[in-house]
């Protein structure tokens, strides 16, 4: 199967813009990943915003076929992870991906805010609730669903199941030049992301994860791990190219023996620090963004796939199936890749969503 070259230059315009300053501080890192076992289970994060969170209405504009309303509310993630957004967000409008951190933070407060805006929703009457989105967007209504305790129609269109395969390709890596010159500068840097790791239980030296939690066991051919409950790390046959690399050297920023290190070249360092940098992410990306770690929406027979056949920007090879994380929903496959797909194929994304809101009313309305 082919893949769309108009993605392939989108990504590369694109991914040089994301994460310029970084990881973001190790402890907020840490903050985040903890709040993020409290989100994924929808029995505890149902119960993070009241049915009666306040939502203000600052302008209702009338038109002949509808009604938009323009308001606004303080994000719940200002509540539980305080001093964590940035100041402009608090007041829930607008993202800026500046750190790899800031993914994260947008994540939580999205799953918070989608639960306060649905809750107010419903307080006015309004229903049935569904929710869809385009590329990340459809993402974030994924984990948005997953923890919304009533069936709900979801669409998500031009997104999968983990949001790492857009961010920790080697092209993509390869692409955010300063983002790559910040992680390897210096090796105190991923030092003091072991910390992070810790929270994790990510080890970077010894052990790989399968498809199931509790498959994980001890193995010399891979250089990768993520032990932490939960987490999936699918595309296997990148982390055995990278491993040939690594078991060469066997060095982990973990162990890493300071003289040792010294002895090898600039340009070896160099790359040594961006292949693990490139694995952490890894880990960490499926730790915060991957599906598998999040509930199973109530019912996923009301959800509706919608994916490009020829997509380059959402990587799906090795990794793990919606079909699978979510049994009994339905991927429908367009012909073209992501930018086009986006571009001309948005009828097939409304159909869609007709489709998702008819089943759900066939098999709960009244």
């Amino acid at each position: 199967m082919g893949v769309s070259k108009l993605d392939i230059l989108y990504r590369r315009l694109l991914l040089t813009k994301l994460f310029i300053r970084g990881w973001g501080r190790p402890e907020d890192l840490k903050r985040l990943f903890e709040f993020r076992k409290m989100i994924g289970n929808r029995e505890r994060c149902q119960n993070l915003v009241s049915s009666d969170y306040p939502v203000h209405i600052d302008k209702i504009e009338e038109q002949s076929d509808c009604k938009i309303l323009d308001g606004h509310f303080v994000s719940p993630m200002a509540h539980y992870v305080p001093d964590i957004m940035p100041i402009e967000s608090v007041i829930a409008r607008r993202s800026s991906l500046k750190n790899v951190s800031d993914l994260f933070v947008m994540g939580g407060a999205l799953v918070l805010e989608s639960a306060a805006l649905l809750h107010w929703l419903e307080r006015e009457g309004y229903g049935p609730l569904g929710m869809t989105g385009i590329s990340m967007g459809g993402h974030m209504a994924s984990l948005a669903v997953s923890n919304w305790p009533k069936p709900m129609p979801l669409i998500p269109c031009l997104s999968w199941s983990t949001a790492s395969g857009v961010f920790t390709t080697t092209d993509s890596f390869k692409m955010g030049q300063e983002f790559v010159k910040h992680f390897t500068s210096s090796a105190d840097k991923l030092t003091n992301l072991n910390l992070v790791s810790r929270t994790l239980n990510l080890d970077i030296s010894n052990q790989v994860v399968s498809q199931k939690p509790a498959d994980c066991h001890n193995s010399s051919e891979t250089s990768v791990s993520a032990t932490s409950e939960g987490l999936l790390l699918q595309d296997t046959s990148k982390m055995k190219r990278f491993n040939q690399t690594l078991s060469t050297n066997k060095s982990s920023y973990t162990s890493r023996n300071p003289q040792s290190y010294h002895l090898l070249s600039k340009e070896q360092r160099r790359n040594s620090l961006r292949k693990e940098s490139l694995i952490f992410m890894k880990g960490v990306m499926d730790e915060c963004t991957h599906v598998a770690n999040f509930s199973v929406p109530v019912d996923p027979s009301l959800i509706i796939v919608v994916q490009a056949k020829e997509d380059a920007y959402i990587p799906r090879t090795g990794v793990r199936s919606l079909q699978e994380i979510w049994p009994g929903c339905e991927i429908r496959y367009l012909e073209g890749g992501h930018i086009s797909a986006y571009l001309f194929k948005q009828g097939l994304f409304r159909q869609a969503i007709y489709d998702a809101f008819d089943r759900f009313l066939h098999k709960y309305a009244n």
